[in-house]
């Protein structure tokens, strides 16, 4: 799979808050779409970057004040979504869910795919907090990829056994897959009772599979993937996401666990690194090229490519628009500003 010169109509997982300045304004990109995140009362707000009078990065010097941002290339006082005045910048909706901040480029809510009541469902039960942030020399679509793709779990992670795994169309038009992971003991267990499960297999010749995580992964946006994992009562939610840079991508891993398992965290903040690097080493090293033969297990991949297929491109400057609709945790009134 190639990298896309457009961007698409669905969500990104554009940064996470500890990632700001801790100024009233960071610079941010997608792609090519040149942003800036700006702290207003407690809340993020994202709009385009470009100052409509001469194209200067309001990130890169821009101060704010009262309600606008003070340009620095000319001193402009650019109001934030607001077309009624001269100079204005366009503003996006905000997706808040715990250190994650998500947001999509159109006006269109068409391509949510049901992203917004995912995340107004488990935002009080799985607060996420950030696992890692990493540069990857390849295509953003290759990280939620990952998710539809069940043999590589036990090539290349060693998980024993992966059943089920069928994709399947989300009633709000995400892309579900659904399976189990059969191991012989909860990789949050401490290490001896591991090796004592493992001895014991050993000794008596017989492989019990004890551990029996679900795995239910849904791609809302061909950059926004949430699993759910693990067996009934301890579930952990896993965001995977990419965002896509002129070198490949940014990929942003977070985790939800429910409360009272909250030392499970630091491990599966472990996990997160182990997989992805493992996974990197994969994708930077792929022949993009290479013509594919798919066999049957690859149903899930293709049907994955399909649902990304299905989305809207978008240019890659920014682009005048009306109101833009919020989802249910969108982070405050939200409208557009329209360059003069």
């Amino acid at each position: 799979m190639r990298a896309e010169t457009n961007l698409h109509t669905g969500w990104y997982l554009a940064a996470f808050r500890s990632e700001l300045s801790g100024g009233d304004i960071t610079p941010l990109a997608i792609g090519p779409r040149r942003l800036i995140a700006v702290s207003d009362q407690h809340r993020i707000r994202l709009f385009d970057a470009n100052c409509p009078h001469r194209g200067a990065h309001l990130g890169h010097g821009g101060t704010l004040d009262a309600g606008c941002v003070i340009c620095p290339f000319h001193g402009k006082r650019v109001a934030l979504g607001d077309p009624a005045r001269r100079w204005s910048v366009r503003e996006y909706p905000v997706l808040q869910w715990g250190d994650a901040l998500f947001t999509r480029l159109t006006d269109d809510d068409a391509d949510d795919r049901g992203l917004p009541e995912a995340l107004s469902a488990f935002a009080d039960t799985h607060p996420l907090v950030p696992a890692l942030t990493q540069q990857i020399a390849a295509p953003a679509e290759l990280i939620v990829e990952n998710a539809f793709d069940g043999e590589h779990f036990t090539a290349l992670h060693k998980v024993p056994k992966v059943t089920g795994m069928v994709a399947r169309p989300g009633e709000q038009g995400e892309l579900v897959i659904e399976g189990e992971f059969l191991m012989q003991t909860s990789p949050w267990q401490d290490d001896r009772a591991k090796e004592e499960i493992r001895w014991n297999a050993v000794r008596t010749g017989v492989v019990r599979w004890d551990y029996r995580p679900r795995f239910l992964a849904r791609a809302f946006s061909p950059t926004v993937v949430v699993t759910e994992f693990g067996p009934p009562g301890r579930t952990h939610v896993i965001v995977t996401a990419a965002v896509p840079t002129p070198e490949g991508c940014v990929a942003r891993v977070a985790i939800g666990v429910a409360e009272g398992h909250e030392k499970e965290l630091p491990m599966l903040v472990q996990g997160s690194h182990k997989a992805l690097a493992e996974d990197t080493e994969i994708w930077e090293n792929l022949d993009l090229e290479a013509v594919p033969r798919y066999d049957a297990s690859d149903r899930p991949v293709l049907a994955y490519r399909s649902f990304c297929a299905a989305f809207g491109k978008l240019a890659a400057g920014p682009v005048a628009a009306g109101p833009v609709a919020a989802g249910p945790l969108a982070s405050g009134p939200l409208a557009s500003g329209q360059p003069a």
